[in-house]
């Protein structure tokens, strides 16, 4: 017989193990498996979804400190390296589109990231690419509602 999981009770342990082991280099399914918390938790929990975050950033911020240390002091050198290897991947606060409007204020939040810049092009292309992607679908849908309405009212 399966045996159930007992739900996790989040407090300030969990969270700083979470982010401890998300610093060194844990993914998420490592971190499930280590401190036996669903998957699922650890991917829907706003707070341990932050501390996921802060864990990631503490690495990349440990990585890029050791990759800009090991170089000389060429600093055009060390820009372009940053840039192309994205080392400063902010987190950005897109929402997940429930319609039209807000995968359009999800693109212009990023435009507006990309301008002040905080995020780079490539990061701008893919969160364009995503939020275009629900924008077609849901046009998708609202031209089938309109011609399923136009169809029952021409019957």
């Amino acid at each position: 017989m399966p045996t159930t999981r007992t739900k996790t009770k989040i407090n300030d342990e969990i969270l700083l193990r979470v982010e401890e082991l998300a610093s060194k280099g844990f993914n998420n399914i490592l971190i499930s498996q280590s401190l036996d918390i669903g998957i699922t938790t650890l991917s829907r929990n706003p707070q341990l979804k932050q501390s996921i975050q802060r864990g990631k950033l503490t690495l990349s911020e440990k990585i890029t400190q050791t990759v800009l240390d090991s170089l000389d002091e060429d600093s055009s050198m060390k820009q372009l390296l940053v840039k192309r290897l994205c080392l400063f991947n902010p987190i950005v606060d897109i929402k997940k589109p429930t319609d039209a409007k807000d995968a359009l204020e999800n693109i212009g939040k990023a435009i507006k990231l990309y301008a002040d810049g905080k995020i780079n092009e490539s990061q701008l292309r893919s969160l364009e690419a995503t939020n275009n992607s629900f924008l077609k679908g849901f046009d998708i849908v609202e031209i089938e509602a309109r011609v399923a309405a136009l169809e029952e009212a021409h019957a």
